[in-house]
């Protein structure tokens, strides 16, 4: 600190007297330049009653004032300083949190540093949020984007400049394995759903055989995808989810929706001649000859054979059912008494 508007060589100033608000620091007259109290060992005076501190710390900051004397004692000129001894910032430390709005506040402090000044950059673009400062002076930005990527927090003061490290901030979750469902429909379509445990926003995509689906999914409440296929048959059917922060896929599958095919059943005839067997009336022969019910020839070899034979189709049974009346008939007529 040099005070000005004395020329000592003319005689004028002769007196230097230095003080930190009402302390005195130090008087220098003629060559007799010293300093008083704690200032002894780390102040110098100069001729033109300059003053240098050195290992200055924030306490020496403040007002000082000089008063020039001439050698009658006559205060000549006052002059007065204003020091601000600023501390290096040190460096920043970023953290973030995720909030339940869907926002994400990121918050950037340093440790050391003297009236610091914060700014903020994302993928090296400068963000215009304006920062709220905590009584600890603690930086705090809000962001609307659930991911943040290469966000870096500088931080400066008069004297100094120091930047955090880049760090990517997610506040999403990863997408879990996806499960995939499939049931028939009556009008012959395939419903195919797809969903996930966890994961936030996921995104669906479909693929069949390796080849990309163009369907778009119906989504239910629950978040399950679910699309329509007009095939019955689909292969290797794969569910693709992702989000912001991950992908995950599905166990591929294989789909088919055809009916199993069954052999219908109908009456079928054994043989095409009728069987004649001899009738009698009260023990004896009888030359009448009758038609036996049909199902009397009938081998069953089980309950599948019984129900094959008695249905083989509508005609067969109706000629079954023809013959076997008018035998029935005949045989009645043979066989009644004559008078």
């Amino acid at each position: 600190m040099t005070p000005s508007g004395c020329r000592e060589t003319e005689g004028i100033c002769y007196v230097y007297t230095w003080n930190k608000n009402i302390k005195s620091i130090a008087k220098f007259k003629g060559q007799n330049r010293t300093c008083r109290n704690d200032y002894q060992n780390r102040c110098k005076g100069y001729k033109n009653g300059s003053l240098l501190l050195s290992n200055i710390s924030t306490e020496d900051s403040g007002y000082y004032h000089v008063d020039l004397h001439n050698i009658t004692g006559v205060l000549v000129a006052k002059f007065w300083f204003l020091l601000q001894i600023q501390d290096p910032v040190s460096k920043p430390m970023v953290n973030y949190s995720c909030l339940e709005d869907g926002k994400i506040q990121v918050s950037c402090s340093v440790q050391n540093g003297t009236d610091p000044k914060y700014s903020w950059t994302k993928e090296g673009i400068s963000l215009m949020e304006n920062c709220t400062y905590s009584q600890n002076g603690i930086c705090t930005i809000l962001m609307t984007s659930q991911v943040l990527r290469e966000v870096i927090c500088i931080v400066k003061n008069q004297i100094s400049e120091n930047i955090s490290h880049s760090i990517n901030v997610s506040c999403l979750d990863p997408v879990s394995k996806p499960m995939v469902n499939y049931s028939c429909l009556e009008d012959g379509k395939i419903q195919v759903s797809c969903s996930v445990q966890n994961g936030t926003d996921p995104k669906y995509s479909w693929t069949k055989e390796g080849m990309s689906l163009m369907e778009n999914c119906t989504y239910s409440q629950n978040g399950i995808c679910t699309i329509l296929m007009t095939s019955q048959v689909l292969r290797e059917v794969i569910c693709i989810v992702k989000n912001q922060i991950s992908e995950n896929i599905s166990h591929s599958i294989n789909v088919s929706c055809l009916e199993t095919s069954t052999s219908a059943l109908a009456p079928t005839l054994i043989s095409n001649e009728l069987p004649v067997t001899n009738s009698t009336v009260e023990g004896k022969p009888s030359d009448n000859t009758t038609m036996p019910n049909k199902t009397k020839n009938v081998t069953s070899k089980g309950p599948e054979c019984l129900n094959h034979c008695i249905m083989k189709s509508a005609i067969g049974g109706s000629v079954v059912f023809l013959v076997t009346g008018l035998a029935l008939i005949l045989g009645c007529l043979c066989t009644m008494p004559k008078e």
